[in-house]
């Protein structure tokens, strides 16, 4: 929530968020009889109570809802007090607190009872932003409660009160900003607060923040039933769209007619097939965490004909507040565009449409400076629905082979490679945006989905950059995560598609790493980060990892690692279980000679430098030929005996099979490190020939032919003179290369990110060898997420759920922030 948040003078936040309400002033106080509270429990047992008694607000009702959470909320969070319309409170079942209902809440109360300490907004720091660590949490905690009112329900902003002792701030969210009035005591300014409320009252719907294209289902009605008739009484469908249809028919969720005012293909002039469609929904099939960004939510939806009648099939549905910025173009103008071409692998757009109305945009930066001297974070959001045909599943059901994965992402490289020739570049790799599809032939395949931030990379936007990063944290190239203002080029999205490729690895192969170790990696290498004085960096292991070409996993395996490994993955072919080798084997790491260290490239380098263009169209297997691991005793056969596994503290050993996909990994990372331009060496371990049994050649499936001679008609490699060009545009560092020699050794293989060309090849010829038919194993990412830290970045992919009130999540802001000038401090009301 760094740089959003503007404190208001209090008329002045009414003018600016309350323009549609009555502009009269309510006569009655309901604050006169109630005495200064010294608990929170007296606050809010005798202000529901209050304001019922005082009938300012008829057709509501305020209740306490301190400790009762929402069923249907995991993170079993409630707010102390809410306002209810009269026909939808939320009831007390034993005589004690009724359950918050955040589907119903019309407005959020939180009492405090320390005016200072609680104050989530601190007057004396820059920004208003809290410093102080119960100021943070305290943050925090109104920032989960808001984002549980757009969770549940269609909201364009929520309003909040917060009591602190007598004073109080009146708070407003949206997707782009926080607004909170100045601090006021509410007893001596008895008007303040009941004005607001009194208004508040009176406002329509949309003006109290509810979407006006979104209509709730009410349980029985006409709509209702007809959904209930599609959901079908199998719980565990074979059909994955059924399945997931049934799943988002949650009755403890709220279910939704949704509207898509349909906008015409771009240059195209309106008609009248160009309407407002509609669409029921359930739960969402994935919805972003946090209050303020784009806000994105995905759903398995029903379409409805102009009779208001169910259509066949089932079609997804994207609700999303998508950056309004030069360059970047509607999500459904860019996929129009793809169809048109017959980009391969990409969503087939249905209907897609901004929602029109003042209430369906965010735009405060005029507002910003007039407080605010330095440039102004914030940015524009529309609201926005998008329609295409393909339901996908997630990339983390491939199976049951890692080869099966290995092939979807040889679809997103095409998909990528044929919207680049058009000019169109995604910038949001991610494995959130990759799916699984099955096509009409019944084949699953990779679809590169979310296209919502692409741009045109052959066009020069000048000064017209976004404030904020592009892309998902985890995902984010090197180059991207030090470079908040970075132009995304393709080197960083060929090294954000390796990133998903090595997180996935992690997750479900065997290797190296101990399980128990696996979400310490995942939260190091991709959630993790560097402090910065103007903010955060790359994490040092994803850093370290490209910019050496080796992940090292000594700082997981410390002394219990006498071998120095790098990570490695491997499989059994013989028995269910993956062996390591036996505990008296000889191995030795290989480091490199001196006149390696020296300059002079070494056999992988040189193998690796070669054109993959050559085997690009080849069917003759292309496999790595450097054994970097020497033992003392021969590769293990299947004929030896078990061998016994070594005590926990001898762990991880080496693995008894490589996999197929070391090749790939290792190669990739030779290239990403001559691209970052390092000098050290890669450190590298043998490869035992791998054994036969239990394993396919997967090039040899009908699939995989139609998919490579697709390929041979898509090369990119017109486009490499810009893409070079586009990559050259930095400086390269060169400081610690010895001879030219190396230098052009490393450009060589750099130029392998100029182009689709290469990773494509590398992806299909390494499946041309043997690859386990079942190695895909249980999830190892831990079920609580990736060894979250209090401080951890606010792009991380998991919200950690807890039974208490939620802290703020995010950085300490003196961090994050740089010291922009400071503007005038706003006073308390007393």
């Amino acid at each position: 929530m760094h740089r959003k948040i503007i404190v208001l003078e209090y008329s002045t936040f009414l003018e600016r968020t309350m323009n549609h309400s009555s502009s009269r002033r309510s006569s009655k106080s309901f604050l006169s009889g109630i005495m200064t509270p010294t608990t929170e429990n007296d606050m809010y047992n005798t202000l529901p109570e209050a304001l019922n008694k005082s009938g300012m607000c008829p057709g509501y009702t305020f209740v306490a809802t301190p400790h009762g959470a929402d069923g249907a909320d995991p993170t079993k969070q409630a707010v102390d007090c809410g306002m209810y319309k009269t026909g939808f409170v939320p009831q007390a079942s034993d005589g004690s607190y009724a359950r918050v209902d955040w589907s119903r809440l019309e407005l959020a109360i939180e009492c405090k009872t320390h005016w200072i300490e609680q104050d989530p907004f601190d007057p004396e720091a820059q920004d208003d932003e809290p410093t102080a660590q119960k100021r943070q949490d305290a943050l925090g905690q109104i920032l989960s409660y808001a984002e549980l009112v757009f969770k549940y329900q269609q909201r364009t902003w929520h309003f909040m009160i917060i009591l602190l002792g007598d004073f109080a701030r009146i708070v407003r969210f949206d997707r782009s900003t926080i607004f909170a009035t100045n601090k006021f005591n509410y007893k001596t300014n008895e008007h303040m607060l009941s004005d607001f409320i009194w208004r508040y009252s009176r406002c329509t719907s949309v003006a109290r923040g509810h979407d006006p294209t979104a209509t709730q289902i009410e349980r029985g009605d006409k709509l209702w039933n007809a959904m209930i008739a599609k959901k079908g009484t199998d719980p565990n469908p074979t059909d994955h769209v059924q399945k997931l249809f049934y799943e988002s028919l949650d009755e403890a969720w709220p279910w939704w007619q949704l509207e898509v005012q349909v906008e015409p293909p771009s240059g195209k002039p309106r008609t009248r097939l160009h309407c407002t469609r509609k669409f029921l929904v359930g739960k969402p099939h994935f919805q972003a965490s946090g209050v303020t960004g784009r806000g994105t939510r995905g759903y398995v939806a029903l379409p409805l004909n102009n009779s208001g009648r169910l259509c066949e099939p089932f079609v997804y549905l994207k609700d999303a507040w998508r950056v309004d910025h030069t360059g970047i173009e509607k999500e459904g103008d860019t996929l129009h565009e793809l169809n048109q071409a017959d980009v391969p692998y990409v969503p087939t757009l249905i209907c897609h449409g901004d929602l029109k109305g003042p209430e369906q945009t965010t735009d405060w930066r005029s507002l910003w400076k007039q407080y605010y001297p330095d440039e102004c974070p914030l940015q524009r959001h529309q609201h926005y629905r998008l329609v295409v045909k393909q339901v996908g599943k997630p990339l983390t059901e491939f199976g049951p082979g890692f080869d099966d994965l290995v092939m979807a992402i040889g679809c997103i490289l095409e998909a990528h490679a044929a919207a680049y020739r058009l000019g169109i570049i995604h910038r949001d790799i991610s494995a959130g945006n990759m799916l699984l599809y099955k096509d009409d032939d019944g084949e699953w395949y990779g679809l590169l989905n979310d296209w919502e931030l692409s741009r045109r990379h052959d066009i020069d936007y000048g000064d017209s950059r976004q404030p904020d990063r592009t892309g998902t944290w985890q995902f984010m190239s090197v180059h991207a995560a030090d470079n908040e203002s970075r132009r995304i080029i393709l080197p960083d999205e060929l090294e954000s598609i390796f990133h998903v490729l090595l997180y996935l690895a992690v997750r479900f192969l065997p290797h190296n790493l101990s399980d128990e170790n696996v979400g310490q990696f995942l939260h190091d290498y991709f959630d993790g980060y560097s402090p910065h004085a103007t903010g955060y960096r790359c994490s040092a292991a994803k850093r370290g990892a490209i910019k050496t070409g080796m992940i090292s996993l000594h700082a997981y395996n410390g002394d219990q690692d006498p071998h120095k490994l790098t990570l490695r993955f491997g499989f059994d072919p013989s028995g269910p279980p993956l062996l390591p080798l036996p505990p008296s084997t000889d191995v030795r790491q290989v480091t490199p000679s001196t006149h390696e260290r020296a300059g002079t490239p070494s056999k992988q380098e040189t193998r690796s430098s070669r054109s993959f263009l050559s085997v690009l169209y080849s069917s003759t297997p292309w496999h790595s030929s450097t054994t970097v691991l020497s033992s003392g005793h021969p590769p293990p056969s299947d004929d030896d005996p078990v061998p016994v596994l070594p005590p926990p503290q001898e762990k991880p050993t080496p693995l008894k099979r490589t996999h197929p996909l070391n090749d790939v990994v290792e190669e990739l990372l030779t290239w990403f490190k001559a691209y970052y331009a390092l000098d050290s060496l890669v450190a590298e371990f043998s490869k035992d020939a791998p054994a036969l049994e239990n394993t396919r050649i997967p090039s040899q499936s009908n699939k995989v032919k139609k998919m490579r001679q697709k390929a041979a008609s898509r090369s990119t490699s017109s486009l490499v003179p810009l893409a070079a060009a586009q990559a050259n545009s930095k400086p390269v560092t060169t400081a610690g290369l010895e001879t030219a020699a190396k230098i052009e050794e490393y450009r060589k293989l750099a130029d392998n990110l100029t182009s689709h060309d290469p990773f494509i090849a590398l992806i299909y010829n390494s499946l041309d060898q043997p690859w386990p038919e079942n190695d895909k194993g249980e999830d190892k990412k831990p079920k609580g997420g990736s060894a979250p830290r209090k401080d951890q970045v606010a792009a991380a992919s998991e919200t950690v759920a807890s039974s208490k009130k939620r802290p703020l999540e995010e950085k300490d802001a003196k961090k994050e922030r740089a010291q922009p000038p400071k503007r005038r401090k706003a006073s308390v009301e007393a």
